[in-house]
């Protein structure tokens, strides 16, 4: 029997289908899940509410200690990767039904999927992933000497550590009033006069009798909102929390700007014209 906590013990004696591997995702990253939480969590990305879930065993199972989903390009399935003898491999394109099968073989049956499915892949190059941050991070803060001093603390070489690079960008727009947090609950009056101090620096009008006065739609407001614009847009940079990042961005960078988050399994949504644009 493998060493857990006392926590760990309770929880799979109270609950059947208690696993105390870790999980991660961009709302969950600690040890122990239901084995259910496997089903949600691909539910939740098929949904596109996030990007990506991995599951790390207590011990190598056939050699294999990391198993990551992440949604593939199309967004109509996700692309599975495992770590397996030191190596990286891919098994591309899975739709979500056997993306759950397979996870779950993986932690109920301690089973891989068959080799001949693997496609060999290089690790991650942590200079491209350096260079994508900096463009996103001077996208979204202005390329100033502020910005460049800050990229000097900030050199994520791998996906967890930009990550954690997208907490500190999130909080230095914040700093440098780049970008207002509003509550998920937020009324319009207060919405409005926070996006209203992000719309001075750029002079941009808000016509208050364009937006619909439903309580708490942020999501929507901020799509009216855009829609009265020429060249500007509302667009998040999403923290998977109960609040709203907002912040302003020119439309000729929106396409780049969700590009580079995407590479870097980050979230940034666009709020066009009546439409929004996700990159998950």
């Amino acid at each position: 029997m493998r060493d857990r906590s006392f926590n760990s013990w309770m929880q799979r004696v109270l609950f059947q289908n208690y696993e105390d591997w870790h999980m991660k995702e961009p709302n969950y990253n600690r040890n122990g899940f239901n084995i259910i939480g496997i089903d949600n969590t691909l539910k939740a990305m098929q949904d596109g509410y996030i990007p990506y879930m991995e599951l790390t065993p207590p011990q190598a199972i056939q050699g294999c200690t990391r198993m990551k989903a992440i949604v593939n390009k199309k967004k109509d399935g996700v692309d599975l990767y495992l770590d397996v003898d030191g190596k990286s491999y891919m098994i591309p394109a899975l739709g979500y039904p056997e993306a759950v099968r397979i996870l779950r073989n993986f932690v109920s049956r301690l089973k891989l999927p068959e080799a001949s499915r693997f496609i060999a892949v290089q690790r991650v190059d942590g200079k491209a992933i350096q260079a994508d941050f900096r463009k996103l991070a001077l996208l979204l803060l202005g390329d100033s000497e502020r910005s460049k001093r800050f990229l000097k603390k900030q050199k994520p070489d791998s996906i967890e550590a930009a990550e954690e690079a997208r907490n500190a960008l999130y909080e230095e727009m914040l700093k440098q009033r780049k970008a207002v947090e509003v509550e998920w609950k937020c009324d319009k009056e207060s919405f409005l006069a926070l996006v209203g101090e992000l719309c001075k620096a750029r002079k941009l009008a808000i016509r208050e009798d364009g937006l619909h006065e439903a309580p708490g739609d942020i999501e929507g407001w901020c799509r009216e909102l855009s829609a009265q614009w020429n060249d500007d847009c509302l667009a998040e940079l999403d923290m998977f929390s109960e609040t709203h990042g907002l912040f302003l961005l020119e439309r000729e960078h929106c396409d780049e700007a969700v590009r580079l988050a995407e590479k870097l399994l980050l979230t940034v949504k666009i709020y066009g014209s009546g439409e929004e644009a996700r990159n998950v």
